[in-house]
């Protein structure tokens, strides 16, 4: 039996930081291991049953080295990571080849950017790996794999299995949180956003039988605060309303009951049956992208279901419910101006925000955003910076004042969201205007933080630096919540501990700030141009649809391996772009000309891959049909995979061209 290594990559977070500096480790967090990588369990359950799985998290296991002893001989090493882990992800990699171990990765973060990862990496997998990863494994037996699958279809998430959580059994008591992912895909387009690019806008769920069966697996292995990572819970109300009722009454079973978080819009205000059962189902808290109280920037971004009633009113009936919320807060839109952070401030106390977080904007490439603002010349080149406190540093030009201006304004936003006196106001107004307390609600003993200590003795070190009015603050909530809402007395406990966190980050934050802002006006930040901006035009998917089925008449007609014609669509609109995108209009007949002979030279490249054994795609996917091909979802998937290629190939072309001149000089 062969063994493949799966490894989640470590990145320290900014709360890792905090913990270094302060030695808080609230709950059951050691090392920065905030959330077991259910990304890799779910792989697992995806491995045939011919392979020896194990899973390593450098976040709770430590890091991979030339010299760690992995307990095995493996025949592959596979990780999946985001962008903020593919600088260790590298590092990985060579590791392993070092060794003579082949090394495959995926996941959001290779989607966005698989430039930077192709020369690393035997294996690059792009887009979701539900179809390819079981063909990937199935090649790699028979010795004739190739170095890069990409599925463009959607799996239908109802026949995804239960994540291989026994996997991580000794590892669970190490993660303060575990994932349960029910649905992918979201239904708003707000244009700083991924997620619809990555996983589409219309939301796929898992049966909710699977999801019954994650969270009772989780319970019997010791797991108790689950965080359900879909991108928007209630973006189907229904799918939301039919798998709480059924929560409620498994959580109930329960001797000791899972607690839950999640992710909501602030459309969650409108649903009272869901917010009642979400409460009965044991949350506590969720998290809500506000962004921003200013009306000109939630329409600026097209957030336009937060300018829908009144923003501090809903913000303040969610929280009615026992349903505290963690505020994602933005500055740094185009309609911002020097005023709006005040605003921010003004916002949290009115609704009283107990978790605010405030980011700067940054534009994520493939979005909207990133779009505009490259072609404004808007985007700086950030990376001496990008990985030291990513929430503070943007990496965009500001319209309305300097970045130097920004930088201070937020950082003065932070300290006033993080003050004592207001935290403790906030947070007390919360708790009191709470007005749904579950019928079955189990009244939860205090459970205070493991603290570290110095040498072994004496207070933990944090609390050696509590300013009074600190101290005051955690004790005057304590006591409200233990004569008023006991219910929610593990919440209490943990705010209090990100609380101390938080505050810790502030002197770690202003040195980084002050790192941006010299490097700033050094003239140091150069800008970060993408070439394959506008190789896309504008309104293309609908100029674009008339002739998908006539492309796919070609494909079927001649092509002999049909699960491969979505991948084919792909190099064919890709080559198409590079050559007549930027300036196109419309199609004229020298273009479909050119389709043709693009037609030709990708049908005679697959064929000839199918012949040499390497051209298959999964088994799983599903054949395409005509009818499909010109429908706009199609369409949308296919150029979201032509964009990415497109960028990976202006990266590359870049980087030549930046060697070469130092070559030349």
């Amino acid at each position: 039996m062969r063994r493949i290594l799966l490894i989640a990559p470590k990145f320290d977070p900014e709360y890792s930081l905090a913990f270094k500096k302060t030695g808080i480790t609230p709950g059951r967090v050691i090392a920065g291991s905030i959330m077991a990588p259910l990304g890799l369990t779910t792989i697992a359950a995806l491995t045939p049953d011919d392979w020896e799985v194990t899973i390593w998290d450098e976040a709770a296991r430590g890091e991979i080295t030339d010299s760690t002893d992995l307990g095995a001989d493996y025949s592959l090493a596979a990780m999946t990571a985001y962008i903020s882990h593919i600088p260790r992800a590298i590092e990985l990699a060579r590791v392993f080849r070092r060794r003579g171990i082949p090394v495959a990765i995926g996941g959001p973060g290779v989607s966005s950017a698989p430039e930077q990862c192709r020369p690393e990496f035997d294996v690059v997998f792009l887009g979701e790996a539900e179809f390819t990863w079981g063909l990937f494994l199935k090649e790699f037996k028979l010795g004739r794999h190739r170095s890069e699958y990409r599925q463009v279809e959607r799996p239908d998430l109802a026949t995804t299995p239960v994540p291989r959580w026994e996997l991580l059994q000794d590892d669970i008591p190490r993660y303060q949180m575990l994932g349960v992912q029910t649905t992918r895909g979201c239904p708003f387009d707000c244009d700083f956003c991924d997620v619809i690019h990555l996983f589409g806008r219309k939301p796929r769920h898992k049966l909710i039988d699977t999801v019954l069966k994650e969270f009772t697996l989780l319970q019997k292995l010791g797991g108790r605060r689950i965080f359900l990572c879909d991108d928007d819970f209630i973006g189907d109300y229904k799918y939301a309303q039919d798998l709480l009722t059924e929560m409620v009454g498994l959580n109930r079973s329960f001797d000791e009951p899972l607690n839950f978080t999640t992710q909501c819009t602030i459309d969650l205000a409108k649903r009272d049956t869901i917010m009642k059962l979400m409460a009965d189902a044991n949350f506590q808290s969720v998290f809500v992208g506000v962004e921003t109280p200013r009306k000109e920037s939630l329409k600026e971004v097209n957030k336009l279901q937060n300018m829908q009633g009144d923003m501090v009113e809903n913000l303040r009936k969610i929280q009615s419910y026992g349903l505290m919320i963690k505020s994602g807060l933005i500055v740094g839109f185009d309609s911002d101006d020097k005023d709006v952070f005040q605003e921010h401030v003004d916002l949290a106390e009115n609704a009283n925000l107990v978790e605010p977080t405030a980011r700067t904007l940054k534009a994520m490439p493939g979005t909207p955003q990133w779009m505009r603002f490259q072609r404004e010349g808007r985007i700086l080149d950030v990376t001496q910076v990008s990985r030291e406190f990513p929430r503070a540093i943007t990496n965009i030009t500001p319209k309305q004042m300097t970045l130097p201006e920004l930088m201070e304004r937020y950082e003065w936003l932070t300290m006033q969201l993080r003050d004592w006196k207001s935290f403790r106001r906030r947070t007390i107004r919360a708790l009191r205007d709470i007005k749904y307390v579950p019928e079955h609600r189990r009244d939860a003993k205090f459970e205070l933080p493991k603290q570290a200590r110095q040498n072994g003795k004496g207070r933990p070190a944090w609390r050696k630096n509590l300013s009074w009015e600190a101290k005051w603050s955690i004790l005057s909530i304590l006591f409200y919540t233990w004569r008023k809402r006991p219910h929610m007395a593990q919440y209490a406990v943990t705010v209090i501990a990100e609380q101390l966190v938080e505050r810790s980050l502030l002197s770690f934050q202003h040195e980084v700030i002050q790192k941006l802002v010299a490097l700033y006006n050094a003239g140091e930040l150069k800008p970060d141009l993408d070439d394959s901006v506008g190789m896309i035009p504008h309104d293309f998917e609908k100029t674009v649809a008339k002739v998908m089925p006539v492309i796919y008449d070609r494909l079927w007609a001649e092509l002999e391996y049909k699960p491969a014609i979505p991948e084919a669509y792909v190099d064919i609109m890709k080559d198409f772009l590079i050559r007549w995108g930027k300036g196109f209009q419309g199609f004229e007949d020298y273009h479909m000309t050119y389709l043709n002979e693009l037609c030709d030279r990708h049908i005679e490249r697959w064929n000839q891959k199918r012949a040499e054994g390497k051209g298959q795609v999964a088994e799983t996917a599903q054949t395409l049909k005509r009818e499909q091909t010109g429908h706009f979802k199609f369409i949308r998937e296919v150029l979201v995979a032509v964009d990415q290629e497109l960028r990976g190939e202006a990266r590359l072309q870049q980087a030549a061209l930046v060697q070469i001149a130092g070559k030349s000089a």
